[in-house]
């Protein structure tokens, strides 16, 4: 009895052992699913963080992260906000340093323009100042364009005292034959002349189609001719291809009035105002005469002859500067160049003795005739009595000869005998009226 007793005891104790081990291995196998179920949460959650990215950027998911942010939410938080606040920082950052880039980028290129435009401004008046000289001279030999060289004459190829000047943009001639009563043309080329007003064969007298001692001549644009009639004491407007002309000054008797003239030596126009002026010589005066109107008025001395800045004294040659709305002015009897701005009572010192007194230096004029200036303001000077051309550049008072010979007459090709006015066409080669050489001479720029 007691042996069957302990079998069923050994019997239960092994039963029991196996129910505990089922037991144990029960729990395992309950855990172990509920391992499995936390993974397959955690393997949903990835999937479903990968479904909603996956039209994003790719993504790098770390599960030891994902397991912290189960684990301690709050930190995890703490965690991203930071981040957040760093890229943002970083963000404002990049704006910050893009917006002062592109500030310094534009203060680079305003500084660039600045540099840039210093530096032509520059090269510009320093080309200026180094070809001024250099390209302001011309040969010393001149080339006779009209007349025969000491032969006064007639007929078509002649002239007989020459005194004024004028050129078209082309290149033809206007001269006014002073003693043979008439003006020529001369186109480009040829030395044959045709009359354009006046008398071919030389006639005067003081009617319309007829000129006296012509001295100083204008041209348009269309070449229609405005002509200082010296000894008829009056201004006439002669239209291109007419067979004579419009009284606009003076009555042709000699005299004082606002109407009258007494000996015309030069004519100037104001295009902008239509205004004609004339020097009147022996009344020491220029005059203006607007259009249709031969009563004029005085621009200019009228003060008697002399040396005082209100006086002119044998005002020969008279240049209208639009740029300055004032005439530069010849006293011949005073040996300089005066100007005289519209409206003033007086005139300023350009060049000469301002005394009055001759001379044959750089400096001095002696009894100088015409004058004209090129478009940078330099003044050309006729220097009669010299038998030379001045050149002042501009704003200088000290002269360099440019065509003749200081002191000498002659009638070779490098020499001058009484020039009496000049003229520059639109390359600056240089046009003399050679007076008592009846000859025009065209000195050429290079």
């Amino acid at each position: 009895m007691k042996k069957t007793s302990s079998k069923v005891v050994h019997v239960t104790a092994g039963l029991s052992h196996q129910n505990t081990s089922r037991s144990v291995s029960n729990r395992t196998i309950d855990n172990l699913q509920k391992d499995k179920s936390f993974q397959s949460k955690v393997n949903n959650n990835n999937s479903i963080a990968l479904n909603q990215h996956q039209d994003d950027k790719p993504i790098s998911l770390n599960l030891s992260k994902v397991k912290d942010a189960w684990a301690n939410p709050t930190d995890y938080h703490n965690k991203r906000s930071n981040q957040n606040l760093n890229n943002k920082k970083k963000k404002k950052y990049t704006r910050s340093c893009l917006i002062w880039l592109l500030l310094v980028l534009v203060l680079l290129i305003i500084t660039g323009l600045i540099v840039l435009i210093v530096f032509l401004t520059k090269s510009k008046k320093s080309s200026t100042t180094n070809i001024v000289n250099p390209v302001l001279r011309w040969n010393a030999s001149g080339i006779t364009v009209a007349g025969l060289t000491g032969m006064s004459g007639i007929n078509a190829s002649q002239l007989n005292n020459p005194w004024g000047l004028a050129l078209t943009y082309n290149g033809t001639l206007y001269v006014t034959d002073r003693y043979n009563n008439r003006v020529q043309q001369f186109v480009s080329g040829s030395t044959v002349g045709t009359t354009v007003a006046g008398h071919s064969n030389g006639m005067s007298n003081s009617m319309l189609n007829s000129l006296f001692f012509p001295s100083k001549i204008v041209l348009d644009s269309n070449e229609n001719l405005y002509i200082a009639d010296g000894f008829n004491n009056r201004g006439l407007y002669w239209a291109k291809g007419s067979n004579s002309g419009v009284l606009i000054a003076g009555t042709g008797v000699p005299g004082s009035a606002l109407d009258q003239l007494n000996f015309t030596y030069d004519i100037a126009r104001n295009w902008n105002s239509d205004i004609t002026y004339l020097a009147d010589y022996y009344n020491n005066r220029v005059m203006g005469y607007r259009s249709g109107n031969t009563t004029g008025f005085v621009v200019a001395g009228n003060n008697g002859a002399g040396g005082n800045y209100t006086q002119l004294d044998g005002p020969i040659a008279i240049y209208f500067d639009s740029l300055s709305n004032s005439f530069l002015i010849a006293n011949f009897n005073r040996h300089n160049i005066v100007r005289w701005t519209l409206g003033a009572n007086n005139w300023t010192l350009v060049v000469g003795s301002i005394n009055g007194l001759p001379g044959s230096t750089s400096t001095l004029l002696f009894a100088p005739t015409g004058l004209t200036l090129d478009p940078m303001g330099n003044l050309y000077v006729a220097d009669l009595a010299n038998n030379r051309i001045q050149l002042f550049l501009n704003g200088e008072m000290n002269a360099t000869t440019i065509a003749g010979k200081t002191g000498q007459l002659g009638n070779d090709s490098m020499s001058l005998n009484q020039p009496y006015t000049i003229a520059l066409d639109n390359q600056l080669n240089l046009y003399v009226a050679d007076n008592q050489n009846h000859r025009i001479q065209k000195f050429l720029r290079y």
